[in-house]
């Protein structure tokens, strides 16, 4: 799911933190939820997506659900959210690297100020650019807004996610760590 990750990639590599901030991540598992603001068109397709799996044989379901797992991704998209809940290494903690795969080929511009980082991104595969406003919550949450422009069929479409990330223990159970790409 292509959508998903472009909004899981703009909002959370938004959160990673340079190490020369005092301020990191604790590690063990988090909960990340992400709210787009679709226009009607992709929120039929989020509402078809997640009806597809619903309605999925239990066997085939679980099968995706385990393949997800394997690379430390378990989401759901109850209620038009979409929720991950990954396990942040204690070394991904230390780097401040938020857990995720850079997909697009994306620069970042990134600023802070007390609590609140803002990111300027910029992507070429496939092509879009946004911003990001992440407000840390301690180490233990921060909230996000992001917006990502990107050309659709020759327009412009902006689609607007607002979320949060939370730390929901030092013990990730059976949620294995997402491997995490610097680039």
């Amino acid at each position: 799911m292509k959508f998903p990750a472009l909004l899981l990639i703009a909002g959370l590599a938004a959160a990673g933190l340079n190490p020369a901030h005092a301020q990191t991540m604790k590690p063990g598992l988090w909960e990340f939820k992400q709210t787009p603001q679709l226009d009607p068109a992709r929120q039929a397709q989020m509402a078809q997506a997640q009806k597809a799996m619903e309605n999925m044989p239990a066997d085939q379901r679980k099968m995706i659900e385990q393949m997800m797992a394997q690379k430390g991704v378990n989401v759901s998209m109850a209620g038009g959210s979409i929720t991950l809940k990954t396990c942040v290494t204690k070394e991904q903690a230390e780097r401040n690297m938020a857990p995720v795969t850079h997909h697009g080929n994306c620069t970042q511009d990134v600023k802070r100020s007390g609590s609140t980082i803002q990111t300027h991104f910029v992507c070429t595969d496939p092509a879009s650019e946004g911003d990001a406003t992440v407000t840390l919550r301690g180490n233990e949450g921060f909230t996000n807004d992001v917006t990502v422009r990107s050309q659709r069929q020759g327009k412009t479409e902006t689609t607007k996610v607002s979320g949060e990330g939370r730390w929901l223990g030092a013990d990730c159970g059976d949620v294995q760590p997402m491997k995490s790409q610097s680039k």
